[in-house]
């Protein structure tokens, strides 16, 4: 699995896992433990994300096909017992990437819809 540098305002991220692939696109961050990932995505639409089996919160950073944050969603709390927790959370707008990052490092990037998302 390749890792890249993604740039959000001034800050880089580095060490983000890129998933491409089918298996990568499908398991994801699951059973890790504080990572990041961008999920490179087949084709643009309102791609959902679901948290079974993930081990901390993230925030979710949805990326158009133009490299611009089309919508965010912070604090995603992992899939429990409690049939609350069973979410998906979709976009509002199509995206063609999604950047999953640590809960809280969203509002810390100062990351706004609109902003150009570099990688």
């Amino acid at each position: 699995m390749k890792k890249i540098t993604i740039q959000i305002q001034k800050t880089k991220l580095r060490n983000v896992f890129l998933m491409e692939n089918l298996f990568e696109l499908g398991i994801g961050l699951m059973f890790r433990k504080k990572s990041m990932a961008l999920f490179k995505l087949p084709f643009c639409a309102k791609h959902s994300v679901y948290m079974l089996f993930m081990k901390f919160s993230l925030d979710l950073i949805f990326i158009d096909k133009n490299f611009k944050i089309v919508d965010i969603i912070e604090n995603v709390s992992p899939v429990t017992l409690n049939p609350k927790s069973w979410k998906l959370y979709i976009p509002k707008k199509k995206c063609k990437y999604i950047l999953e990052i640590k809960s809280g490092l969203a509002k810390k990037l100062n990351a706004s819809i609109g902003n150009p998302v570099k990688f």
